[in-house]
Order: structure tokens, then C-alpha cells, then sequence
């Protein structure tokens, strides 16, 4: 499998992304390009405020249009964050459907193809764990995925059993306390790596 890495991975951005990326934005598309074409998870580590959300939806459009990923894209993020998802996909992405589970159309809407990305908070992973791990994703991403780094949670397991294609957690802080919380994060995104 080392004699078929790709090195340079540098795909234009899509189209459909109204947004003009910084130069390290840039950069971090063209990571997680290069990820998805040798066929790793990964983690993007940056410090908040630079855009990481962004860096993912550009990501996520190219999934679409590059890769041929049909299946809906699972977000799982704190619950403070969850609008924030989907004003940066109306804003940059605007040609994504996207639903923000809430208290009354959770585990009800997102998952029967009426949406491109459902952005769910880390307590509904727990609480919809069966539904959630029954479908198959285009990709999972984990923002503040730092939520994860026990890896005997409850929630760390229902993260790691989802199926999906793709796998990337977003961290400002990939290390709290111990190197274990780094492990937890790497054994999501790299699931047997």
C-alpha cells in the first residue's frame, strides 16, 4: 500500500464554496484532500478561529463532487455549536441541505436522504447510538472532538462503531490532560490504524 500513497494532492476548490480560503486555509483542504486519496482519517488541529469549519465544508463539497460521496455527512458537535454548523453551510456551502437535530426532530429527520449533512450535539450520539451506527456516512466528523478522549465513554465507543466512509475529528485542544486523550482521537479517526 506504500507504493500507491499520493503524495501531492491539491484539487481546486469546488465551486460550490462562495468563499475565497486563506492561503493556510488553503493548505488544510488540500490536507484533508491528500487524507482522503490515500484513504486515512485524520485530525485537524488549529486553534479556534482559523477557520477549521470552513476548511470542512470546502472538504465536504469536494467529497461531493470529486468523490462521488452520496450518503449524508454526520457533524457531532457540543450543542453550543450546532447553529454555528449550519449558518457556515447556508453562508459558504449553500447548495447543502442541512438539519440541526433539537429536542423535537431528533432521531426523526436527516437520516432518509433529506439531508446532506445532519449535525447532531454529543448527548443525541448517545442517546440515538442504534440508529446512528445503523446507517452508513459519507463521512463522520467530530468537531470539538476532544469530547472523545476518554476512550471507555460511552460516547467514544458510539463514535468509533459509526459507519462511515470517511472519518475527521476537529480539535483546538487535541491533548488536555494526557497523551491518552490524543490516542482516542487517532483511534476514531484511524479506526485498527
Amino acid at each position: 500500500r506504500i507504493e500507491e500513497i499520493q503524495t501531492r494532492v491539491t484539487p481546486e476548490l469546488p465551486s460550490s464554496i462562495t468563499a475565497t480560503l486563506r492561503p493556510y486555509q488553503l493548505t488544510g483542504f488540500h490536507f484533508l484532500a491528500y487524507l482522503t486519496a490515500n484513504r486515512f482519517g485524520g485530525v485537524l488541529a488549529d486553534d479556534m478561529g482559523l477557520g477549521k469549519t470552513l476548511q470542512t465544508l470546502a472538504w465536504i463539497a469536494w467529497l461531493r463532487a470529486e468523490q462521488n460521496i452520496t450518503e449524508p455527512i454526520l457533524v457531532v458537535c457540543p450543542k453550543s455549536v450546532q447553529d454555528n454548523w449550519r449558518a457556515e453551510v447556508e453562508r459558504f456551502c449553500p447548495t447543502l441541505r442541512v438539519e440541526v437535530w433539537n429536542r423535537t426532530n431528533a432521531g426523526k429527520t436527516g437520516v432518509k436522504g433529506d439531508a446532506d449533512i445532519l449535525v447532531i450535539h454529543y448527548p443525541h450520539l448517545r442517546l440515538h447510538e442504534d440508529l446512528l451506527c445503523s446507517l452508513t456516512w459519507g463521512a463522520v466528523i467530530l468537531d470539538e472532538a476532544q469530547a472523545i478522549k476518554n476512550p471507555s465513554a460511552q460516547s467514544t465507543k458510539a463514535a468509533c462503531a459509526l459507519n462511515a466512509r470517511h472519518r475527521l475529528a476537529l480539535t483546538g485542544t487535541p491533548i488536555e490532560n494526557r497523551l491518552l486523550d490524543l490516542w482516542s482521537i487517532f483511534a476514531f479517526a484511524m479506526p485498527g490504524g
